[in-house]
């Protein structure tokens, strides 16, 4: 499925790289992401759509870098706007938290200014470190996620993208026009060697993942200032899996088809050409259930009744462009 678009980059690239007079650039950047976690005790029985309110100002914090390579190949249809910047990208992007390892290559064609095609694949493996796992598998008997074997157990997934992108300022020109709008969506495969086909798994110190197909969609609204706020704006995302029979008969009450939806207002300070920082707070529906899980259960021995909203996270992006 992804032989033919990678092949079909490389004609691509093959054949208008000779008549190009631009030539190829590249770039490096490097992102740290500094996420702190608040307490939200969840409310049980409650059978419709609620919110539930923090119940403690910390409960974990969550630390990630990635390294990214950027090589861009200029691949112009023409002089008009909308074709003269076309390219094809390829990146390659190293991850690494505290508990685990991933590396992730993907391509990015742009046949026209506002359409953007992606796609590409991650692998990654993980560890144990201070109680949280990085890669692990769900034990039925214990009710809890058993650590798997770093380098020997893989999480692996591959992704295709759609993203439509528009700026305001492209038809009324102006440094205060800058009125922005992104809408993309990502289908994904998504597997761990460390579980067997519809059983339970972590990644990340996250769990409740399956093997599957997974879909994710992003809206982002904001307005870009000739100011250190770059821009200010709104994000919404969209993530599930496609088919609720995708886990193990005994946790179908689970609900797996269950789609999180997320609110993220957010600002990105630009303070130079190498320094940004993007700030955003994160709202998000998850699963609440008829009763609390006894002993050696999880989620996903619980009967789902209806969506929880909670404040989920502030987040912090520090991007270092070389």
């Amino acid at each position: 499925m992804k032989k033919p678009l990678f092949l079909f980059a490389l004609i691509f690239v093959l054949c208008f790289v000779p008549v190009n007079a631009e030539e190829p650039s590249s770039s490096m950047d490097l992102v740290t992401d500094f996420t702190i976690w608040p307490q939200n005790l969840p409310i049980y029985g409650e059978m419709s759509d609620h919110f539930a309110p923090i119940t403690a100002i910390y409960q974990e914090v969550e630390l990630r870098s990635i390294f990214s390579y950027y090589y861009t190949i200029p691949v112009p249809f023409g002089t008009n706007p909308l074709v003269s910047g076309n390219n094809v990208r390829l990146v390659g992007s190293v991850e690494l938290t505290p508990v685990s390892l991933a590396l992730e290559p993907y391509v990015e064609f742009t046949p026209v200014a506002f359409l953007v095609f992606s796609s590409g694949l991650k692998i990654g493996t993980g560890w144990q470190f201070i109680g949280i796992n990085g890669l692990a598998s769900y034990d039925d008997a214990i009710g809890k996620y058993v650590p798997a074997t770093p380098f020997g157990d893989w999480y692996f997934r591959v992704w295709m993208q759609g993203l439509f992108q528009f700026d305001l300022a492209a038809v009324l020109p102006g440094d205060w026009n800058h009125v922005v709008t992104q809408s993309s969506y990502k289908v994904m495969y998504t597997n761990s060697t460390s579980a067997e086909s519809k059983e339970l798994w972590g990644w990340q110190g996250s769990g409740e993942f399956v093997d599957g197909w997974e879909f994710y969609s992003s809206i982002v609204l904001g307005y870009q200032m000739p100011l250190v706020i770059q821009m200010a704006g709104i994000q919404f995302e969209f993530s599930g899996y496609y088919d609720p029979d995708g886990i193990k008969p005994e946790y179908r009450a689970f609900k797996n088809d269950f789609t999180t939806v997320q609110i993220n207002p957010l600002a990105i300070f630009q303070f130079n050409e190498h320094h940004s920082l993007t700030l955003m707070l994160n709202f998000c529906t998850r699963r609440a259930f008829d009763r609390a899980p006894g002993e050696n259960e999880t989620k996903v021995n619980l009967n789902y009744t209806s969506a929880e909203w909670i404040f989920r996270r502030i987040a912090f992006r520090y991007t270092y462009n070389f």
